[in-house]
Order: structure tokens, then sequence, then C-alpha cells
């Protein structure tokens, strides 16, 4: 039985909240024959607070679902400032300890080590250690650091962290037996900085779980009994410009419009301080990945919202787009380049530019006036989309033929 170790801080489990991509394809690979370890932080990114560890456990490993999960500690962060960096270095030593034990001391076998970003010095170690024992090794690329850090503003100031992210970045790109790209549009970005063997494998839902549903009733219209329900779900960080959706939804308080924000982040306590005289938005706590479908079920769209950072256009594979087109939801984006141009390209939805309270505010009032046959009409398109391109059984079923390949 092959054996492949995954390498994913921010890996999660549907009980939790976060994205639960390296658990789904971990248990499809289970199905089709490989034996699975996979290690992450038990440090929840969503909720900023320990899961699993009791106070003095350095790693906790459980069975879950026939995958060997080892849980590690590290530092926590509530900001993106020094203490993440830390977070992300206490990572990587747990990460050094436990694999030279399992190696050197248990004498365990692996055939393939797949790494997955943002967290580069993970994969860069991953990657040394692949290299020491002789085995392929497989770098999942989620988001392009360093150059998220670079083209934000404020975020790129140290040159020195710059640097030696980018010397991470290029290596791992040189010496990796494959790399995997969420991001189509990215796929250039890794070819110039050395990068080979590139597949294209999205984010995508599980197509069982995020069934189809069709929209929620409107007997009457919308009215402030039945309004008009945009539902977010996700980190509450600066990147995700979240203040141009409050200024928005301030812009048209007069409509029957409500807007509901889910998740957590660093700008979370600011945002809602920001908003406690708006009626129509209402702050909820993250909750497991499991429970997401019955929440955006009750929408009426799925807001997607960044801010207009260049790396965004060509470089993301949002989650939460993609549950949107499986349980058929009408969307609105305001991320210019590959994801408007989706969302245009197939009529899903409406959309408008980064950062401009009025662009959103008038596109959100197009969706809200729109027959409901019409938007009835973009949810089966997206539904469509959503089985063709972004199914999770698509995906995983790539996913184990690249892995299969390097297995020998």
């Amino acid at each position: 039985m092959p054996k492949v170790w995954i390498v994913n801080q921010f890996a999660n489990i549907p009980e939790f909240a976060g994205h639960t991509r390296q658990y789904e394809v971990a248990k499809y690979l289970i199905k089709k024959g490989w034996e699975v370890e996979l290690f992450a932080s038990d440090y929840n990114l969503s909720e900023r607070k320990f899961k699993k560890l009791k106070k003095n456990e350095l790693v906790k490993t459980e069975n879950i679902k026939g995958i060997k999960w080892n849980w590690l500690r590290v530092s926590t962060y509530k900001k993106n400032n020094l203490k993440r960096i830390l977070n992300m270095l206490s990572f990587c030593l747990n990460l050094k300890l436990l694999l030279s034990v399992k190696i050197i001391a248990q004498k365990q076998k692996v055939n393939i080590i797949l790494a997955s970003s943002p967290q580069l010095p993970a994969a860069f170690l991953s990657l040394i250690f692949a290299k020491i024992i002789r085995v392929p090794f497989i770098f999942e690329v989620r988001d392009l650091w360093p150059q998220v850090l670079i083209d934000q503003p404020g975020k790129g100031g140290n040159k020195y962290l710059i640097f030696s992210l980018k010397i991470l970045e290029k290596l791992t790109y040189k010496f990796s037996n494959h790399i995997i790209v969420l991001s189509r549009d990215s796929i250039k970005y890794v070819k110039d900085r050395g990068g080979t063997n590139i597949s294209w494998l999205p984010n995508g839902p599980d197509l069982k779980l995020f069934n189809f549903c069709e929209l929620p009733e409107e007997k009457n219209g919308f009215n402030l009994n039945r309004p008009f329900t945009i539902i977010y779900s996700g980190a509450h960080g600066e990147s995700n410009d979240l203040f141009t959706v409050l200024k928005a939804a301030k812009l048209i308080k007069e409509f029957p419009i409500r807007f509901i924000l889910i998740g957590d982040g660093p700008e979370k306590n600011r945002l809602m301080e920001f908003s406690k005289n708006q009626k129509n938005v209402f702050f909820m706590n993250p909750i497991p990945k499991k429970d997401i479908p019955n929440f955006i079920k009750k929408a009426d769209s799925i807001l997607i919202s960044l801010k207009n950072i260049p790396v965004f256009k060509y470089g993301i594979s949002p989650n939460k787009l993609y549950d949107a087109y499986a349980i058929g939801r009408p969307v609105i984006t305001n991320i210019p380049g590959s994801i408007n141009d989706e969302v245009l390209k197939n009529n899903l939805g409406v959309t408008c530019n980064s950062e401009n309270p009025e662009e959103l505010a008038n596109s959100i009032l197009k969706l809200f006036y729109m027959p409901r046959q019409e938007r009835k009409k973009m949810a089966k398109r997206a539904r469509a989309l959503a089985e063709t391109i972004y199914s999770r059984e698509i995906i995983n079923k790539k996913f184990n033929s690249i892995l299969k390949s390097y297995s020998h």
C-alpha cells in the first residue's frame, strides 16, 4: 500500500471552521488504496484557538476517517504581525522534530511527500526531507507567496523577509517533481519562477454536501419581514475589503436588503464597531464547514469580497465562490480579473470593482431588482459549472492520478 505524507499547517476537518481540502483529498485517496498521514496545526485559523491539544501537549495523533492526523502545537497570533511569522516558524520546528522521529527513530517509509502553501517555510522543509529520503515531492500552491505580501500595501515593507521568501519560493518550485496550482491563471507566474510539471486542480465543493437548493421563497416580494439576504462567509481581515461592504450596505439601508457576515479575523471588532448602528448588517461567529450548506441555502445571493490587490486578479481560487455555485446561488463579486471574468462570461451573478462602495451598492440593487426567473437561471448555470469543472470528485480523481504516476 503506497503511503503519502500531506503537510498543510491550516488543514482542517469538517467539524471545525475553515477549509477542508486536504481532509477531502486524503479521504478519497484512502478509498483508492493509499495510506495517508497528515500534519497540521491545532491552532484553528478561523477561531484563533486550539481545538485538540491539552495544555502541555506538543502533538496529538488521531485516526480520522482512516487518516492518521497529527495536530501540532504552534505559537498563537491574533493579527498579521511578527507573531504570525513566529507562528509559522513554530510549526516548522515541531514538524521538523516529528518528521525526524518518524524517519530516523521509527524508520517509517513513505512514497510521496506533498506540501501545501501558503506556508512556504513548511513546504521548503518538506522538500528537504523528500530529497534526503529520496522520494518525490509535490507542491500545492494555494496562495502566491510572497507576491501577495509585495502587492498588498503596507505588508511588503520588510525587504529581508520578502527576499528570504522569494528564495524559498524559487527553490521549492525548481526542485518539486510536480506542482499543483489552484488558480489556472497562476500557471504562468509559477513557470516564470522555475516551476515545471504544473497541473490545475482548483478548489471545489463536495456536491453531495452542497446540494442544489432552489432560491428561498418570495411570496410577496422582498420586504422587512422577508428581506433580500446576502451572505458573506469567510475571513474578516484587511484583505477582505469588508469595510467597503459595510459602506455599500449603508448606501442602500432604505431597501429590504440584509447582510450576514459569518466568520472571524483581525478586523472583526473594528467592523462591528463601524456598523453598530446599521440595522441591515448582522455578524455571526465562524461555523463548521459541515454546517455551511444549511446557512448559505437561506441566502438569495453569496458575496465574494477582496481588496484591489494585483495578485488577486490571477492567483486565487475562493472556496466560498464554488460553494455558492454548487448550492445554486447568484454571486456578487468585486474581484477584477479571473473571478469577475468567469461570473460575467457564464452570467452567474453581478460584478463590480474592489474598494468602491457605490459600485458595489449598484451591483447589489441590480440583482435585487432582477426577476426571480433570471436569478433562477443564474443558479442553474452555476450548478452546472460546479458539476462539470469544480466538483470535488473530479478534482480528487485528478489528484489520485498525479500521485499514482509518482508512486512506483
